[in-house]
């Protein structure tokens, strides 16, 4: 973990440091956030972290991630969670933007006998740049969110539309183009919120026994 200029403000957990953490920021920085990624990006970044491991934080008031989660492994994306949950304060809240994979499955493949091979060709590559285009590690449905999230201690979990909100810090967050798209009722992004508890004991590891049995060990198999 390298620290970088803090430009005039304070890192997260000293008296007067800042109480929001932006998670895989890249280049977007945020004024008014502590903006962290495994990689530099000059001028953007305040320092190099790697969420999925032990973060060094207490006490945080927000953490966002946009465009983050479904760029790690599960198993990677549970702990980044289960980080969060420990270094927000009680009553904090986790705000996380990701691929809506009930979009992708309406918008990308559309399977029907007479269609012409042309379009088949072309919706095959855009599925399978939807799943695996741009580093795409996992995408997930509304229900495996909410299943991440409690799984980790979170409570009061709730899904917003393209930079809405009920708390006035976390409005207006979300840039990346189209994510105010639906498709048949589906969002192009979920956006989900969940408050850390005021008590969160160590998660079981069930469900990271979960996503290796049904879906890494696959990956990883190589057939």
């Amino acid at each position: 973990m390298v620290a970088t200029p803090a430009r005039r403000r304070l890192r997260p957990g000293g008296r007067h440091g800042l109480g929001r953490v932006h998670v895989g920021s890249g280049p977007m920085h945020r004024p008014d956030w502590w903006n962290v990624d495994i990689r530099a990006f000059p001028g953007a970044v305040d320092e190099i972290v790697d969420a999925a491991e032990p973060w060094p934080w207490r006490g945080l008031e927000f953490v966002y991630g946009e465009h983050f989660l479904e760029h790690l492994a599960p198993d990677a994306a549970i702990r980044f969670v289960r980080e969060a949950a420990r270094a927000l304060a009680p009553g904090g809240v986790l705000r996380l933007s990701t691929p809506s994979l009930e979009h992708v499955w309406v918008t990308h493949f559309h399977p029907t006998r007479d269609r012409p091979k042309e379009i088949a060709i072309r919706e095959t590559y855009a599925a399978n740049r939807a799943f695996h285009g741009w580093g795409h590690r996992f995408l997930y449905s509304r229900e495996m969110l909410e299943r991440v999230l409690a799984d980790s201690g979170f409570t009061d979990i709730t899904f917003h539309g393209f930079g809405e909100s009920d708390r006035e810090a976390l409005r207006g967050l979300e840039w990346h183009a189209g994510g105010e798209a639906v498709a048949d009722g589906w969002p192009a992004v979920w956006i989900v919120e969940g408050a850390a508890a005021d008590s969160r004991p160590d998660a079981p590891d069930l469900l990271l026994a979960e996503v290796e049995s049904e879906f890494q060990r696959h990956v990883r198999s190589g057939h």
